[in-house]
């Protein structure tokens, strides 16, 4: 019985490995960003909303919130208690936009794939090999971004594994839900590499123009690691 559970523990972190990996290589560009030349503040990020042109011209127009903020917050899941907080707090969520329905655009269907992926990925079966964080942004008290980390603020060149924003914020022309979460989230994280002293980032993007513009660059394609060459 102790062999069998160690066997379909071993091919449960497998699976899912797999799974990461291959999301990862099928969403897009790796992209870094050499913080030294990062110049953006979270002032550059506020929250805004799309409403109808008042002339109507049925376009949409951006409106930004002038009395309420992205607040962040960041869970150490090596810590019991953080563990314990993700749990009750963030995970849920993640489901809830992973089961959601009726999506309209790539970017809603996207976020819907990754939230079920990060759900499935940042699991308590990884506590003793994980030493990851998680960070929300959330606006009046309810989420509307989440990121996952596979490592704390260590290392050289550390990877942003997982970034998704609220799928029903992302439906094309949607007016009801605050936009902006995930560009607030990742300024919150690029500050929080900066002031540890690291020297550069890197993601995985499916937007490459809207990374570049931002001072991001495309990465040298790595070796080896998650079917890399090598």
């Amino acid at each position: 019985m102790k062999f069998r559970n160690i066997f379909f523990g071993f091919l449960r972190t497998w699976l899912l490995i797999v799974i990461f990996c291959s999301s990862a290589l099928s969403a897009g560009t790796d992209m870094i960003l050499i913080l030294r030349d990062y110049q953006y503040t979270a002032a550059d990020f506020p929250p805004y909303f799309l409403v109808e042109d008042p002339l109507n011209t049925g376009n949409f127009i951006k409106v930004l919130e002038e009395q309420n903020t992205f607040q962040f917050k960041t869970y150490n899941l090596s810590l019991e208690a953080d563990l314990e907080s993700y749990k009750a707090e963030v995970k849920p969520i993640l489901i809830e936009w992973s089961e959601k329905t009726g999506l309209i655009g790539k970017n809603a269907k996207l976020s819907k794939r990754f939230s079920g992926l990060m759900e499935s990925y940042v699991n308590e079966d990884f506590r003793g090999l994980d030493q990851g964080e998680i960070h929300i942004a959330t606006y009046k008290g309810k989420i509307s971004a989440i990121s996952y980390t596979k490592d704390a603020i260590v290392g050289e060149n550390p990877e942003i594994n997982l970034l998704v924003a609220n799928p029903s914020g992302l439906v094309e022309n949607q007016t009801t839900l605050p936009k902006g979460g995930g560009s607030s989230l990742l300024d919150y994280m690029v500050r929080r590499y900066e002031e540890a002293g690291v020297e550069k980032i890197q993601l995985s993007s499916v937007n490459d123009e809207y990374y570049l513009d931002r001072g991001w660059q495309i990465a040298p394609k790595p070796e080896g690691a998650c079917g890399g060459d090598g």
